[in-house]
């Protein structure tokens, strides 16, 4: 079959959302839902015609949820992320970048094309150790988890995964969130578990004895539900277990504050989906012009999504919770070492390359120091300062000496 390639000048492009809209004033046309998908044409038109510099088009023939099954989407990508922060950098003299989870620091300024005055990051101060990170890479078989391609769907990976989940949902209170690398990863595992041999009613009944379970699904609707649900069982003492994927609507804009999250589980590294055309445009934009390899953006990406999710256990100055990295590969130190400042403070050698047996046994001594009252007199100082403590110079020199500057 022969294409005949066809040119069209961008200028006359940029104006067609404008003119779609003065048409529509014009017709007086009451129900626009009709021409919705033109609305939509038009719109796009006018973006590709705006945007050219850090931008490109792009045909991706899949869906990054279902990477099996032909969708071709025709999407304008934007590859520089500096566009967006360029505006605000040249409208104001000074700005600060802060959030729990920009690490490693010294990624950003290569990312966003700016020199920075200053980086520093700073610990948790809180009156008790209220975190409790931990690093499983094995179960009670002595078998190694992972989601590495070769191994994730192994029946004794996916055996071990839905056991540690059991054995939590049994030991932990309230709220259990865990987190899969993707919406596949997680149907094929709440499918081993509903299937599963180990337990005479398979591991997902064995979990509901204990909590209810709510799964996350790609529509919006259905998630917005499982959600509420799973706030109605923690606030009635039933306790719930949320199944849900890292990058999703869970893992980026909700807060699991107390009750409702006392354990996170990561399993998995949340590698982005590596076939995907956008990425590799985006690899190639970032090795071309900023000199940042794939290998290093890739585990940046993933590891920095791991620790939106792990933040989601603590929430507040009061708050305390279980996160646990369940796969081998966090135990390496070129991934721990890209986790945040403050859950390193609290990664302590001996809650490294655990199996899922010794995880419990820490996480149970953890939750029962937990109940243990916590007075508001011994934070004073600590996580909580007056203006007596502002103004004390031996405690100033204390907090200043918790920040690491860069």
């Amino acid at each position: 079959m022969d294409f005949m390639k066809v040119c069209i000048e961008k200028k006359p492009l940029q104006f067609c959302s404008t003119r779609l809209s003065s048409m529509i004033e014009t017709l007086e046309l009451q129900d626009v839902h009709n021409i919705s998908p033109l609305v939509n044409v038009c719109h796009f038109a006018t973006m590709v015609s705006s945007y050219s510099d850090g931008f490109l088009v792009i045909i991706e023939p899949f869906d990054d949820r279902t990477p099996t099954i032909s969708a071709p989407i025709l999407t304008l990508t934007c590859l520089d992320a500096s566009v967006a922060l360029k505006p605000v950098l040249n409208a104001y003299p000074s700005v600060v970048i802060t959030s729990g989870t920009l690490s490693p620091l010294d990624m950003y300024p290569k990312m966003l094309d700016f020199t920075p005055v200053t980086m520093a990051s700073f610990t948790m101060t809180l009156a008790r150790s209220s975190i409790c990170p931990l690093i499983v890479s094995r179960g009670s078989d002595q078998v190694a988890v992972t989601t590495r391609f070769e191994q994730r769907e192994d029946p004794a990976v996916l055996r071990n995964y839905g056991a540690l989940l059991c054995e939590l949902a049994a030991s932990v209170p309230d709220g259990i969130v865990g987190f899969f690398p993707s919406y596949t990863y997680m149907e094929t595992a709440v499918a081993a578990c509903q299937n599963s041999a180990s337990f005479t009613q398979g591991l997902l009944d064995a979990i509901q004895r204990h909590k209810l379970v709510f799964i996350e699904t790609t529509d919006g609707t259905e998630t917005a539900t499982a959600l509420a649900n799973y706030h109605l069982a923690c606030e009635t003492g039933r306790g719930a277990v949320l199944l849900s994927v890292a990058r999703g609507k869970v893992s980026e804009g909700i807060d699991f504050t107390d009750h409702l999250g006392r354990c996170v589980v990561m399993f998995g590294i949340p590698y982005v989906y590596t076939q995907s055309r956008i990425l590799k445009a985006r690899l190639q934009f970032l090795r071309e012009n900023y000199g940042i390899r794939e290998s290093d953006f890739l585990t940046f990406d993933a590891m920095r999504h791991a620790a939106q999710c792990l933040g989601r256990a603590l929430r507040g100055k009061t708050d305390y919770g279980i996160m646990i990295l369940a796969d081998k590969r966090y135990c390496r130190s070129d991934k721990r070492d890209k986790l945040p400042k403050w859950i390193q403070a609290h990664l302590l050698k001996s809650a490294v390359n655990l199996s899922t047996d010794e995880a419990l046994m820490i996480s149970r001594k953890f939750l029962h120091n937990m109940a243990q009252k916590c007075p508001h007199e011994d934070q004073l100082g600590l996580s909580l300062l007056t203006r007596e403590h502002l103004d004390n110079e031996t405690i100033m020199k204390r907090v200043e000496q918790s920040v690491s500057v860069h």
